[in-house]
């Protein structure tokens, strides 16, 4: 394994400065707009993953260090819309054609959990997310299948572990969300994204804000958790509405609002035909300011770029969000205590991250239905690309990506798993974000204050810049590492 102190800096791998970087890319759009882990998933190219390789390191690195297991369980189906994918999606998922899909589909989850039996049977859940598509398409009955299959699998204590559930504000019903809480659910996020009736029109979809109401409502009713997750930077947007739609969530009394920025990019009708209605940069920043504002005027305190939690709420954390931001903390015997998820399903995302001896992977199922499928009818982890973390480089960056997320990073947490202060590491990018007045640097912290936070992905992506050129450099030569360890076993 390498094990060098710090990214390459010579002539070959070095990018701009600083200073041009983010005069060059201060103004652009970031079709990425926050990166949850380093590299990003275009660079993912490995193909012959081992899932039992893996999880003998796995096994191996628990004698080591403790480990806390997140479950993400993936929907693969959307609600068609006219532009499609909600105009501005960049998830993948096939269109809803009725039961038989879901039906389907749940037999051949099942099939996954089986194959992955031998490794991760009796596990203890710190937290179990059910994603999309769209997890809220289901039947109320068939929500006690979907629960089962976790519990078949997995140890999952009611009182302590979280277990939530999004969808769409319109497919939430009173019958379903007490058969989600009765089959073990305890938050439902609510994707709403607009509270305007006129601009969620622009992305198809049907919904109306009444709709959103009543499935908060339901929610206290049935004493379960709820988050609400709006856009800012919409197409003709203007801040006096999304203050409307801040303060109706808030009159609500929702617990999280997960306020972010529109993310545009790909193929979508956003970006093809919507580009020129859309805010620009500086009238993007000046709504996330002003929002900021309005939400720490009314009670709310910012947990992540873009994350906001009602102060002293009496509501469970949000253990499934933290454990993505802080997938390493101190433990009281000063080894590492590790997060890790098993992405299960249509294209679920996996991190099993290891110790000193093997950084470990990341990595996505098939995006693709009928591949998914088809690896599963073929007794196959269906296991489309991943990535191994061979260099030191690569595997501090996802750590430090996601202490960023957070507006925070632990200077001692990061030179123990490090070897280096993550100061002297990127000095001269903390000295160029100091002046701009974007962090702030104490002793035992790095903290992003300011216009910095909205500028987290332009961060991001500048202290990732020379490791993403080499890597680039090694995807077009062909020239991804390979260990012996990577081959695929049989199962």
């Amino acid at each position: 394994m390498t094990t060098s102190a710090a990214p390459r800096t010579d002539s070959a791998a070095r990018g701009l400065s600083a200073r041009a970087y983010i005069d060059a890319h201060r103004e652009r759009r970031h079709s990425n707009r926050v990166l949850h882990g380093h590299p990003s998933p275009v660079l993912w190219r490995q193909t012959d993953i081992s899932v039992p390789a893996l999880m003998r390191a796995r096994a191996s690195d628990l004698n080591n260090a403790p480990k806390r297991l997140n479950l993400y369980v993936a929907t693969p189906y959307c609600l068609p819309t006219n532009p499609d994918r909600c105009g501005f999606c960049l998830f993948p998922s096939e269109i809803y054609e009725g039961r038989p899909q879901l039906d389907r589909y749940l037999g051949y989850l099942e099939r996954e959990g089986e194959l992955y039996r031998r490794f991760l049977e009796g596990s203890p859940l710190t937290s179990v997310y059910f994603g999309g598509g769209t997890s809220n398409l289901y039947r109320a009955d068939q929500y006690a299948r979907l629960l089962h299959a976790v519990r078949n699998l997995f140890t999952l204590q009611h009182d302590d572990t979280e277990v939530t559930l999004e969808g769409i504000p319109q497919l939430f019903t009173l019958e379903k969300l007490d058969a989600m809480r009765t089959a073990g659910c305890t938050r439902i996020s609510i994707g709403v994204q607009q509270l305007d009736d006129d601009m969620i029109a622009m992305s198809g979809r049907k919904q109306k804000a009444a709709q959103v109401f009543d499935t908060i409502a339901w929610c206290h009713h049935l004493a379960l958790a709820v988050s609400v997750d709006l856009i800012f930077g919409w197409p003709r947007q203007t801040t006096t509405g999304m203050i409307r739609d801040l303060k109706a969530v808030v009159d609500a009394g929702v617990d999280h609002v997960t306020h972010y920025e529109l993310n545009v990019g790909g193929r979508t009708d956003f970006a093809l035909n919507r580009r020129h209605e859309l805010p620009s940069v500086a009238q993007t920043l000046e709504m996330y300011c002003v929002g900021r504002d309005f939400l720490r005027e009314n009670g709310y305190r910012q947990v992540t770029t873009y994350d906001w939690e009602r102060v002293g709420s009496p509501r469970p954390q949000l253990f499934y969000e933290n454990e993505w931001r802080h997938r390493l903390t101190a433990a009281p015997d000063t080894s590492a205590t590790g997060s890790q998820t098993w992405g299960w399903g249509f294209a679920g995302i996996s991190h099993f991250f290891g110790g000193r001896a093997d950084r470990g992977w990341t990595y996505i199922n098939h995006s693709r239905v009928a591949d998914y499928f088809d690896a599963l009818d073929a007794g196959r982890f269906p296991i489309e690309r991943g990535f191994h973390y061979v260099e030191e480089a690569d595997f501090r960056l996802t750590v430090l990506f996601q202490m960023v997320i957070s507006m925070s990073v632990d200077r001692v947490l990061y030179t123990s798993i490090a070897d280096i202060d993550v100061v002297d590491e990127f000095a001269e990018i903390w000295n160029v974000l100091i002046e701009l007045g974007w962090v702030r640097v104490t002793p035992t912290r790095l903290e992003l204050i300011d216009d910095g936070v909205f500028y987290t992905p332009l961060i991001q992506s500048l202290l990732a810049q020379n490791r993403v050129l080499e890597l680039r450099r090694s995807m077009f030569a062909g020239a991804v590492s390979r260990t012996p360890a990577d081959r695929q076993e049989a199962i």
